[in-house]
């Protein structure tokens, strides 16, 4: 979506495009990283940024969304319906707001975006589309591809694999494309013509360009093909690990050795008996320096807390509202409430990870600029977490640890 800026960033705050060039050219990168943008000063024109983001973007089909059609739907906030977000009438008539994803295709080819993945009731057009043909056409013998099902209105009716320039000669399309996208695209298919011109054709002929497949429920390209438990990396349940072990450290995931065995390995249990997990609050949102700031939120929930069962309080010697300090298993120590629940069970307790601006203990109020700390400061609940991450996603570990 498209915003227009209200006021001057406050204090030595920069933009986000700005502070990426600093570092950039901290680094000794910073011409390379602006060398397709617009300059003002420091600042990166955002338009050139998008442009840019637009031209990489031709592998998941979303290349439509320039800044100029961005801009043209804030503008006419008031042609989109409330009801399914497309626009009645005016200069955006047609598009769903925003351009959402996949809106395939050059600006120009004026494709409205797609309000819901995987709708075969619509014409591709409209926004419709099967299942993405991405993992070949068979597998051990089965096909792979979609069988009696296709976006409603295309010339295929049954499924198809991702569009190259041979499917389009196979199919007798070829010569709806230009010189030029003829050029551009020999040789080439959906994702790496930049010409756009064989995703045109795929789609004036009412097919998706990336294919039409079934959904896969066995991921063969996976670590592990059909989820399976695997236990935590910090657990008090040792006798799990034995059942449900990790997997073996990765030498490389995104160029990092990434560790899995090594720290399950070893067993923290007996110092760290109680399972700790992290969590939400209704009344704050992310990290929390917002929510916190905000007078009416910051009254639900003035401090920082951790839930533990009354049976591990009992044995521990705390009350409830005592100030207490939980440690995690790498170290890393929060003093926070203690709020003493049966809603947590034994040996299990429970941080929330909204607050900020206290650190192991130490209060950084003095840290903000004058009248801008929140009205509720505590300690970040990642502190006391520990390492971890999921092997496809490189999502961290914040849930699972002791």
């Amino acid at each position: 979506q498209w915003r227009d800026q209200v006021i001057e960033p406050l204090f030595e705050s920069k933009p986000d495009h700005e502070i990426m060039y600093l570092f950039a050219r901290k680094l000794g990168f910073g011409n390379e990283l602006v060398k397709n943008y617009e300059m003002n000063g420091d600042e990166p024109l955002i338009e050139d940024i998008l442009r840019e983001i637009n031209r990489g973007m031709w592998t998941v089909g979303y290349t439509g969304q320039s800044p100029e059609r961005l801009k043209e739907h804030q503008q006419n906030w008031h042609t989109f319906s409330f009801e399914n977000l497309r626009a009645q009438g005016g200069p955006a008539d047609g598009d769903y707001y925003g351009l959402p994803w996949p809106c395939w295709g050059t600006p120009e080819f004026r494709h409205p975006g797609s309000p819901n993945l995987y709708d075969t009731s619509v014409p591709v057009m409209e926004g419709g589309m099967g299942f993405r043909a991405r993992f070949g056409i068979e597998r051990n013998g089965v096909n792979l591809l979609a069988e009696g099902s296709a976006p409603v209105g295309g010339d295929i009716d049954d499924g198809y694999p991702e569009f190259n320039d041979q499917l389009l000669k196979d199919l007798g399309w070829w010569d709806d494309l230009t010189a030029e996208e003829k050029e551009a695209a020999e040789g080439k298919n959906w994702k790496t013509d930049f010409s756009g011109g064989i995703q045109r054709v795929a789609i004036e002929h009412g097919c998706a360009p990336y294919g039409n497949a079934k959904a896969r429920a066995v991921v063969w390209t996976f670590p592990d093909a059909v989820p399976k438990h695997r236990e935590p990396l910090y657990t008090t349940r040792r006798d799990l690990v034995e059942r449900y072990p990790t997997w073996d450290d990765f030498d490389s995931i995104m160029r990092l050795p990434t560790l899995y065995r090594t720290i399950q390995e070893r067993d923290n249990s007996a110092d760290y008996p109680i399972i700790l997990t992290s969590g939400r609050l209704v009344e704050y949102e992310g990290g929390g320096e917002e929510t916190r700031s905000m007078s009416w939120l910051a009254e639900l929930q003035q401090e920082m807390f951790v839930e533990m069962n009354p049976a591990d309080a009992n044995d521990i010697g705390v009350r409830d509202g005592d100030d207490v300090w939980v440690e995690g298993a790498e170290g890393g120590r929060v003093k926070v409430k203690a709020l003493v629940t049966p809603r947590v069970d034994r040996k299990v307790a429970f941080m929330p990870f909204h607050f900020g601006g206290i650190f192991q203990g130490e209060n950084l109020h003095d840290r903000y600029p004058e009248g801008t700390a929140p009205y509720v400061q505590g300690e970040a609940a990642n502190t006391a977490t520990t390492y971890g991450y999921d092997p496809v996603t490189l999502m961290q570990e914040t849930k699972c640890t002791i």
